[in-house]
């Protein structure tokens, strides 16, 4: 990771982005140089990354994780009702660095002295509504084991340890996948372990609005879920465990200009690059998004502390920031900072209502240039500021 710049490396980057924009006046034919950005972007590094420097042990199998999720359904592919994405996006792609926590196992740090194997992973899910619990709402982790018996073993461990937590009301059936244990919850969802090879599969679908509990159409759309992940992993070309080293870390450069985390090796924190499907999994109404995507002629997708699109063309990249603005009914159209670059848009969370105001708000910029978008968040005007500065310069960097 680039140091924080120096004295005279920030003047350079100031100088540079001192930027003239020729502009027509309105109402003649007359054209004017006026002085449209003076950037500073503090700290920030300004300069792209070189990812493959920065790797960790975890980079390989992280975006190992994200070629395995090209061969993974978003859960409206399964069923059109299910629109909205569930769970944080943070922790989407799992590592012997970032293992899982699921099935009754709490402690991260010892996951792998549990479940030892563990090469790669994926989790995705949807759900009817916003909220969760108000409806039909799916989950799978797909893990990838050294070998099968590992899978096996996991399976089992991880069965035994979310019964012992939640004792659940009977045992069930899953016709197909013969390497299961399948069970209905106290809670009336179906919770199921399935083993194809070194692979598990673990899944959670419920109904909490379901009046009487029937257990039977999501015992069947659990298979669903198996029955397609078990066929898509058939195309699914695994790297080898021991070259995870090998996978790149970077495509073309795009996460090389995205802001680095203060913490990258944070649990919380996984950078990577996404092809505009897998991304989709990340995103809280991959319905909307995939439209917006598939206009904009997107493809790929970097995250770092910021995120960048690479769409078709600059056109694209300005409709595809329009519509991921006007995506936001949680956030709210607010003024964007002094001596952003021009088309900056952004959006501020709610104050909350006199009895519980927000005291910390978000805010959310985007910003484009040539073919690309670029986002970055603060809950400080300065960092803002700064942020929108640093990304801008990244993604003008020559």
């Amino acid at each position: 990771m680039p140091a924080p710049q120096t004295t005279a490396r920030r003047a350079r980057a100031l100088a540079a982005a001192l930027i003239y924009l020729t502009v027509t006046a309105c109402g003649g034919d007359s054209e004017t140089s006026t002085p449209a950005l003076d950037l500073d972007p503090g700290n920030y590094p300004t300069t792209p990354r070189d990812i493959e420097v920065e790797r960790t042990p975890a980079t390989g199998s992280l975006q190992e994780s994200v070629r395995m999720a090209e061969h993974v359904a978003l859960m409206m592919d399964l069923d059109r009702r299910l629109v909205f994405s569930n769970g944080s996006t943070s922790t989407r792609h799992y590592s012997a660095q970032h293992p899982p926590v699921l099935g009754g196992v709490t402690t991260i740090d010892d996951f792998n002295a549990q479940v030892p194997g563990l090469v790669a992973g994926w989790r995705t899910g949807g759900s009817r509504r916003a909220h969760s619990a108000l409806g039909l709402d799916a989950t799978l982790h797909l893990l990838r084991f050294t070998t099968p018996q590992q899978a096996d073993h996991a399976m089992n461990l991880l069965a035994e340890k979310s019964n012992q937590k939640y004792p659940p009301k009977q045992p069930l059936d899953l016709p197909g996948h013969p390497s299961n244990r399948t069970f209905l919850s106290a809670y009336d969802a179906v919770q199921s372990w399935t083993t194809h090879g070194e692979y598990l599969m673990w899944t959670y679908v419920s109904d909490s609005l379901a009046t009487p509990p029937d257990h039977a159409p999501l015992l069947e759309f659990t298979r669903t879920i198996l029955d397609d992940q078990v066929r898509r992993l058939g195309s699914y070309q695994a790297t080898p465990a021991d070259r995870l080293a090998e996978v790149p870390a970077d495509i073309d450069g795009l996460l090389g200009r995205t802001l680095p985390y203060p913490d990258p090796e944070s649990y919380d924190n996984p950078t990577a690059v996404y092809p505009a499907q897998v991304f989709l999994h990340l995103d809280s109404r991959p319905d909307l998004t995939a439209r917006a995507f598939e206009e904009a002629g997107v493809d790929l997708v970097a995250r770092g502390d910021s995120l960048v699109y690479r769409t078709a063309d600059a056109d694209a990249a300005e409709r595809l920031l329009g519509a991921l603005v006007d995506q936001h009914t949680d956030m709210f159209p607010t003024d964007t900072p002094a001596g952003a670059p021009p088309g900056t848009s952004c959006v501020q969370e709610s104050a909350g209502t006199p009895n519980s105001p927000r005291l910390i708000r978000t805010t959310q910029c985007y910003l484009t240039y040539d073919r690309y978008v670029g986002v970055v968040a603060a809950t400080q005007p300065q960092d803002l500021t700064q942020r929108i500065a640093a990304q801008y310069l990244l993604l003008t960097h020559e």
